[in-house]
């Protein structure tokens, strides 16, 4: 069994080299867009052909681009999931095993069971090959994101229904939104960081789910336990798997066998709202019917305590975004070359950096106010440094001076 405390960190190494590969992709199609629109409308007004021509060439330098820095960054993170699940293995295996020993079974080790490490690698393979599917999408999208952006300003500008300087904030804006996406077959879109973490605390509760139950088969043993925490997911609230908090912190009988415990098959493992499903933080281990680690929570205790922790982690998205669109906006900043298109662009940065500023202080007080720890590590986001914060400080205070606050 892991820990719900174990499956929320889990992920954030493999999350922040995500984060860093997201930024750094910003930043190559930000800098390649600054030397196409950056230098003033006399410039943007090259005939049609050339510069399509010109915008075609930019394109296949991103996609090269983009390409070099997700396959730099993959073999980082698939390193880092490799000893991830690892690692993760022997944590459930520690729990498991400390009950089978108290009752007098001698476990085989983790590093003397070949069935057992097959397992682990089927799933590290199976967590490796969604996260090369998802980002071997992110190359042409990023290709076509540049092409339509800077068709985009060039259509606008020379239509007139945009200014020249509206037209490129619009276009550096559409990348920072929308620049490092991932897409999924079904057609879903995510962030690669939200994609990366979902697939690695998935893959990883899954292993350790798939481990202990052939661990349980080969020591014959029944009787589960399933972890819990506050705050756990509700689905429709009745009594069916997608309700985690009607299941969770229970006895079960693993065979449905067992007349004293509901079979562990409401629990729903294998389908993806159920146990070890997207995302879920609840596991699995072996009990014995009668000690129970895990706290009963009252149940409108629990809706709370979801509801203010969702609430919770949409301030710190919001917060996370703002400082990755700064960044971008930063990039632009400093290589527009025109200085009227500098002068704009440092406006929408003070602009960003003034509602970081709020969106920081609204974080702080729902924390206080609904005595919820602030989880400093959820706000920060790579490449965000002393120097990037230091200087939205001093842009949202010329924002607001201006503007008289």
């Amino acid at each position: 069994m892991l820990t719900p405390t174990y499956l929320w960190y889990v992920p954030e190494k493999a999350e922040k080299q995500a984060e860093e590969l997201h930024n750094k992709i910003v930043s190559v199609i930000i800098e390649r867009m600054m030397i196409r629109l950056g230098r003033g409308e006399d410039y943007l007004f090259t005939p049609i052909d050339k510069w399509q021509m010109d915008v075609l060439q930019d394109a296949g330098y991103i996609l090269q681009a983009v390409q070099a820095e997700i396959a730099q960054t993959t073999k980082i993170s698939i390193a880092e999931i490799a000893r991830t699940m690892k690692e993760a293995g022997i944590k459930a295996l520690e729990w498991d095993d400390t009950i089978y020993k108290k009752a007098g079974l001698e476990p085989t080790p983790l590093g003397k069971s070949p069935y057992l490490q097959r397992l682990l690698q089927r799933n590290y393979e199976k967590t490796k090959g969604e996260m090369y599917n998802f980002t071997g999408t992110m190359p042409n999208a990023c290709h076509d994101n540049y092409i339509k952006a800077v068709d985009k300003a060039y259509t606008q500008t020379a239509s007139g229904t945009t200014g020249y300087t509206q037209a490129v904030k619009e276009a550096v804006n559409d990348i920072i939104n929308s620049g490092a996406d991932v897409t999924y077959p079904s057609g879903h879109r995510d962030s690669i960081e939200t994609a990366t973490t979902r697939a690695v605390r998935t893959g990883v509760s899954q292993m350790a789910g798939e481990i202990t139950d052939a661990r349980m088969d080969e020591m014959n043993w029944d009787i589960i336990l399933t972890s819990a925490h506050l705050g756990a997911r509700i689905g429709d609230g009745g009594d069916n798997l997608t309700n985690h908090y009607w299941w969770q912190g229970k006895f079960y009988s693993k065979s449905g066998n067992d007349p004293r415990f509901p079979p562990f098959s409401v629990c729903g493992m294998g389908n993806v709202q159920g146990i070890h499903g997207a995302n879920c933080r609840h596991s699995h281990g072996p009990g014995d019917g009668i000690n129970n680690l895990f706290e009963d929570y009252d149940s409108e205790e629990n809706r709370k305590e979801y509801e203010k922790r969702k609430r919770q982690r949409e301030l710190e998205r919001r917060i996370r975004k703002t400082k990755r669109q700064l960044i971008g906006m930063k990039t632009a900043v400093d290589n527009a070359k025109d200085e009227a298109l500098k002068h704009d662009l440092d406006i929408e940065y003070q602009k960003k950096a003034a509602l970081l500023q709020k969106q920081n202080k609204a974080y702080n007080d729902y924390c206080e106010e609904n005595n919820l720890k602030k989880q400093s590590e959820r706000l920060n986001t790579a490449d965000w440094n002393r120097s990037q914060a230091s200087s939205a400080r001093g842009a949202a205070t010329r924002y607001n001076n201006a503007r008289g606050k």
